[in-house]
């Protein structure tokens, strides 16, 4: 039989050892994954506000609309082009406009062989004033009209395409529409590659940012020659 400071003794050794273990065990840890870390690559990061956020490349819904000339356009038939597709209200004085310019800039900033591979499309995000007058004139307000093609229907239409996007759009009661600034690059094959919001802002610096990052964004996704 034992003695109690024996066994004593041994239950302290025990714990001593296994108290050890567990810090060797621990330092091991840490210090594997400190190396770990410090082997991966640095990633810069991005500013996706500006660059776009990048999409899984899901095909793009397709959907048939009117535009401010009247005539039917479906997206399936812009394939073989690169799109830029924005939803703009069509009594919008404030950041709609801002897209518009951010749009026409960035294309415009592309060389002549590569801005004709590039489509603006506008979907109207005033389900309350979906008139082909009503986007006609905006088109021209903002020296659009032959810039985009900005497209309507009727209410359903629109909600439709609204839904198919995720885009939140509601009009309140005093008619204030309420929409997501979006923006999407889907490409020539018609899926979907970069998603852009614009920022609420009138300043140059945050302008040039936006058009630059779009322009970009074209760039990337410009259909390639066979």
């Amino acid at each position: 039989m034992q003695h109690p400071d024996s066994m004593q003794k041994l239950t302290r050794t025990v714990f001593i050892a296994t108290t050890l273990l567990l810090i060797i065990v621990g330092a091991v840890w840490v210090i594997s994954l400190h190396t770990m870390v410090r082997s991966q690559p640095t990633v810069q990061p991005v500013d996706n506000a500006l660059g776009g956020f990048p999409l899984p490349g899901n095909a793009a819904p397709d959907f048939n609309l009117t535009d401010q000339f009247g005539h039917a356009v479906t997206l399936s038939s812009l394939r073989g082009r690169e799109v830029v597709l924005a939803f703009i209200d069509s009594r919008c004085t404030s950041i709609c406009p801002l897209t518009a310019n951010i749009m026409y800039d960035a294309k415009a900033n592309l060389a002549a062989k590569d801005a004709s591979q590039v489509a603006l499309i506008a979907v109207n995000a005033n389900p309350a004033a979906t008139s082909i007058a009503e986007v006609q004139a905006w088109s021209i307000k903002h020296g659009m009209l032959h810039q985009w093609s900005f497209l309507t229907g009727t209410t359903k239409q629109l909600q439709s395409v609204y839904h198919l996007y995720g885009v939140y759009d509601q009009v309140s009661s005093g008619g204030q529409v309420i929409h997501d600034p979006v923006m999407l690059v889907i490409d020539a094959k018609g899926r979907e590659r970069l998603y852009f919001e614009t920022l609420d802002s009138t300043s140059k610096s945050d302008l040039s940012s936006e058009i630059s990052g779009l322009e970009d964004g074209l760039r990337q996704w410009l259909p390639q020659p066979h």
